[in-house]
């Protein structure tokens, strides 16, 4: 794998013209994960810009979770073996301004849901056991809400990954933090838990149920159900505080 040659930048926003370069380096094979980049000095250098428009152009790839810093002698940005999931940060933002309704984020979380358990249900593999074990575990009475959300969000990523395609589990993973953030916010349902609980455990059951009947049509209708029933709670929760 050769260094990257990096060119000279005259731009005014040349963090942008950093984080270009950057990018065709990492498609042309010169940068690929594990791969450390040159220093900030060194960096500057080959651009021909100061040092704070590389620090800005590595801060924006940090917030995107593609870099991290190592500590020690070398002191260098990262490219991550094992990114971020930068599609949290950008949809809870577009949510919380407005520019993408609540409403959307659910459809949208149905159309991915739905469409992992029909592949599901054809070929189920291990996702059975996993599912099977945070049904279990969810089912514990002694568990306290903060917990039963964490277990109900693991269920509906392992649904998603197991569909096998990366792409769709970030975003999946995405949608449902966003969802989960303002369940957070609102303590959505914590007044009525203790009878919202036992629905959403026969709900995930029933997902389980028909996954392991092989029973596609019923897994989608009983996912899309549970999802838009969840979603429509965090809806509400959320108008009742605008």
């Amino acid at each position: 794998m050769s260094a990257p040659a990096f060119r000279p930048i005259s731009t005014p926003r040349a963090f942008e013209a950093i984080l270009l370069q950057l990018k065709e380096a990492i498609g042309a094979g010169h940068l690929r994960a594990g791969s450390r980049l040159p220093s900030e000095r060194e960096l500057a250098s080959q651009f021909g810009v100061s040092r704070a428009s590389v620090r800005e152009a590595l801060r924006v790839l940090e917030a995107l979770g593609l870099v991290g810093t190592r500590r020690g002698a070398d002191n260098g940005a990262v490219l991550l073996s094992e990114p971020g999931n930068a599609f949290t940060t950008v949809l809870d933002l577009l949510v919380a301004l407005r520019h993408v309704p609540l409403a959307d984020v659910v459809e949208f979380r149905v159309m991915l849901e739905t469409n992992a358990v029909r592949r599901l249900a054809s070929d189920p593999g291990s996702a059975l056991e996993t599912l099977r074990s945070l049904l279990d575990r969810m089912a514990d009475p002694a568990l306290d809400q903060a917990s039963f959300h964490q277990l109900d969000a693991s269920f509906h990523v392992t649904l998603v990954r197991s569909a096998g395609n990366r792409l769709v589990n970030l975003v999946e993973t995405a949608a449902d933090s966003t969802l989960r953030s303002l369940i957070a916010d609102v303590a959505l349902v914590a007044n009525d838990w203790s009878s919202v609980r036992p629905r959403l455990i026969a709900e995930h059951q029933a997902i389980y149920d028909a996954i392991a009947a092989a029973e596609a049509g019923l897994a989608e209708e009983r996912t899309a159900a549970h999802v838009r029933f969840w979603g429509d709670a965090v809806i509400a929760a959320s108008h009742d505080l605008s």
